[in-house]
């Protein structure tokens, strides 16, 4: 399969239009079960956006838009995203061990079974997310100490 690394820009500014226009131009991004490793989605609007089950280690989603995106069963290995709109997003599955959370607002965010051990997510930032007994959160972190 080949990489869709060099359409990206394209991809991009493509949704963002999509999301601009409610759907009435534009193409919405539908980058599910993709190898986009070390992808640049820095400063992007993908709001809603498909990634399910692809392949974004160490991908850059500095200063993203992602609220509502699917990121379901994702590999995100230290991937980096800092100061992100996550809010509503499914990362249920998700492996994001190792990533980079700083100021990314999480706020009902689906994170069951999602594996965050090694990240940098504080107890305010899942406050408000949805978890479950299957979240691994760092040790620094319990879920009985969430709520």
């Amino acid at each position: 399969m080949q990489s869709l690394i060099p359409l990206l820009t394209t991809i991009l500014s493509g949704h963002r239009e999509w999301f601009k226009t409610k759907g009435n131009s534009g193409v919405f991004a539908d980058l599910s079960k993709e190898n986009l490793e070390e992808g640049n989605f820095e400063n992007s609007v993908l709001v809603e956006a498909n990634f399910q089950g692809s392949n974004l280690n160490k991908s850059n989603f500095k200063n993203s838009d992602l609220r509502g995106a699917n990121f379901h069963d994702a590999c995100l290995t230290k991937a980096q995203f800092q100061n992100c709109n996550l809010e509503e997003s499914d990362l249920m599955w998700a492996n994001l061990k190792g990533a980079i959370l700083d100021n990314a607002s999480l706020k009902n965010a689906y994170l069951h079974g999602a594996d965050l051990r090694e990240t940098n997510i504080t107890k305010d930032q899942i406050k408000f997310a949805y978890t479950n007994e299957d979240t691994l959160l760092p040790n620094c972190i319990s879920n009985k100490e969430k709520t």
